[in-house]
């Protein structure tokens, strides 16, 4: 039964002006992403995820971007939705991502197979790292709750190649999490599907890397440090304030994002030997010193 007093059951109602000289207005429902229709009354098909990273030794102070994507087994390659974040562990390895991906067809086709499919990369060096594959099981049901760990790989771990000759403009690529060896396309800037021979064009800005067409014909980018934006054409000045000197003693400023410290506008990656918000506070060391003629006792 509709709410009188909010006739957008699971949404916010917005009042929309139409003419500002007789003062016509309209209502009409904001819905979140979980909801559709007039008063926000119907579930989309979606799937919910709850994840957590870790990550090896050599990668503690490594600032990572992982790109979550919803895809199908069409020879398009549909990227029906996605989410992008930034993982550090020093940071976040406490932290649980939840991360909402909804269908980008209602209802979602019966005849197709769909996976969770997890992109990882250096985000100062835009090198790639790994990725990971999580079939969806049970494809009948509307609504998914999946949960699970990824380890990313150490970047001394050999990328394990492998040959694909249907991969056209691309590069064989084998998923970190394949016990079966199961490989992708990863393909070059500009083409898409599941073979990478449809071409499109990639609007994302010179600086930032191209790795996609999600299904509304959008370009997914990967941006640079500083930068941000679904093309990373806006500049974020945070980093850059008091003369680049946000971080102290070498420290290196990254911006967060909505998922990391929402409080915060930057975070600072110590070097060895200093800690704090700023790495403003030297750590205590101890020095130990010898005598060059020690005798040993036998």
């Amino acid at each position: 039964m509709m709410n009188r007093n909010n006739p957008c059951s699971r949404g916010i109602q917005l009042r929309v002006w139409l003419n500002e000289q007789n003062n016509s207005t309209t209502n009409t429902c904001l819905c979140p992403p979980s909801y559709y229709g007039d008063h926000c009354q119907n579930q989309n098909q979606r799937v919910s995820l709850t994840m957590a990273f870790r990550v090896m030794s050599d990668s503690r102070s490594t600032l990572f971007t992982i790109i979550i994507s919803l895809i199908d087994d069409s020879e398009q390659r549909i990227i029906h939705s996605y989410e992008q974040l930034s993982y550090l562990s020093i940071r976040d390895c406490k932290t649980k991502f939840n991360v909402y991906l909804v269908y980008s067809n209602r209802p979602k086709s019966q005849t197709r197979n769909y996976s969770i499919h997890v992109d990882i990369y250096e985000k100062i060096s835009l090198n790639y790292r790994a990725s990971f594959l999580y079939p969806i099981e049970f494809p009948f049901l509307p609504v998914h709750r999946l949960a699970f760990i990824v380890t990313i790989p150490s970047s001394k771990d050999f990328i394990e190649s492998c040959s694909n000759l249907k991969c056209i403009h691309a590069k064989c690529v084998m998923y970190s999490n394949s016990r079966d060896h199961s490989t992708y396309c990863q393909c070059n800037a500009g083409w898409s599907g599941q073979y990478c021979t449809i071409p499109y064009n990639c609007n994302c800005s010179s600086d930032s890397k191209c790795i996609g067409l999600s299904s509304h014909n959008r370009s997914i980018c990967i941006c640079p440090m500083n930068r941000f934006g679904y093309r990373c054409l806006l500049t974020d000045p945070i980093c850059q304030r008091n003369n680049h000197s946000m971080c102290l003693n070498g420290g290196t400023c990254i911006p967060t994002d909505e998922y990391a410290l929402p409080h915060k506008d930057f975070y600072c990656i110590c070097p060895i030997g200093y800690i704090g918000e700023r790495c403003e506070i030297a750590e205590k060391k101890i020095h130990i010193l010898f005598e060059k003629n020690i005798i040993i006792s036998q």
